[in-house]
């Protein structure tokens, strides 16, 4: 690939590091985002050049952070301010969603609970605790989801209605998880997509320039209901147990807190997808819209949650797969 249409003068310029310019530069397929990553191999080492339209200086900070809390992140080698670059370490070129045997991915999962615990247990300095998921974010994400669904439905030609009882009983879930009294650091994208697996065989977290304070099951509830890698429900509710027990805490509601966050956190992702596919035209999330709702159907059956809930997901989902220009290139 022809790298100087990727790259200008200035950002090649940039990679050249302890004297050494780079022999091949592969663009990275990430997720939807304005930022672009690249693979850039040099002659002793892999590197990733980080591309963005503003500078992340909140990732610089949060990466200070974690590396100095001895979690396992990026390191930053080189930076430019101006022309919105980062040179850091290759975190590995494989992530957790890539394990497809349940076994092997369950361990990993454990492994990626212990670290969730442990970042839990950290004391967050700004950007981090200076923000969190209060009443204003939480309705900001249920409104997402909301005008994303009338795009997306429009898109599709779809007749089921989310009503206003479903939008009320989501507002009264914000509530709860605002008003929940313990706050603790949130990667705010905790799910398998972002963990990356290294030549050591070890987790690599990328992707958490958004943290902020949040409920202790925030993460959680990203990293069990991932609609990139679904697991079955007896593996989950086992999970849940280890994270109770590792945590040692007892958490004020932690069940009721629990399933009101996996019903929270779902319905953001599913209005994520909608727009990735209505907005962006990205068909390739189509699978997790499905698998979304798939995880939401169960979050209200477990979670006893209101029978016009059920009735959304099920009648959207029955639509979606009897859709043909919904179901179009879907493997």
């Amino acid at each position: 690939m022809n790298v100087s249409i990727l790259l200008t003068d200035p950002e090649l310029k940039f990679l050249e590091f302890s004297g050494k310019l780079p022999q091949k530069i592969t663009p990275i397929v990430f997720e939807a985002s304005d930022r672009k990553y690249f693979r850039i191999v040099y002659p002793d080492r892999t590197l990733i050049l980080c591309k963005d339209i503003r500078f992340q200086h909140d990732f610089v900070e949060i990466a200070d952070f974690l590396s100095h809390e001895q979690f396992l992140v990026p390191e930053i080698l080189k930076k430019d301010l101006i022309h919105f670059l980062i040179l850091m370490t290759d975190g590995g070129e494989k992530d957790l969603t890539s394990i497809e045997d349940d076994l092997e991915y369950r361990d990993w999962l454990i492994k990626s609970i212990e670290i969730l615990v442990k970042l839990q247990k950290t004391n967050p300095i700004p950007p981090v605790s200076s923000r969190d998921f209060d009443l204003e974010k939480l309705d900001f994400e249920s409104n997402f989801t909301y005008s994303n669904y009338l795009k997306f439905k429009k898109e599709f030609q779809l007749k089921t209605q989310l009503r206003s009882e479903t939008k009320i009983f989501i507002e009264e879930c914000s509530a709860f998880l605002a008003e929940y009294p313990v706050k603790v650091f949130c990667h705010r994208d905790f799910h398998g997509r972002n963990l990356l697996i290294n030549s050591q065989n070890q987790i690599c977290m990328i992707d958490f320039q958004d943290a902020r304070m949040g409920t202790p099951f925030y993460d959680l509830a990203s990293i069990l209901y991932d609609a990139y890698r679904p697991i079955p429900f007896g593996m989950r509710q086992g999970l849940y147990q280890i994270f109770l027990n590792l945590s040692e805490q007892n958490f004020p509601k932690s069940k009721e807190c629990y399933y009101i966050q996996c019903l929270q956190r779902s319905y953001k992702a599913l209005g994520s997808y909608f727009y990735l596919i209505a907005d962006k035209k990205m068909d390739k999330y189509k699978k997790s819209v499905l698998n979304a709702l798939d995880n939401l159907l169960e979050i209200v059956q477990v979670g006893l949650f209101p029978d016009q809930l059920y009735v959304f997901f099920h009648l959207l989902k029955e639509e979606l797969l009897s859709n043909s220009n919904f179901m179009k290139g879907i493997e």
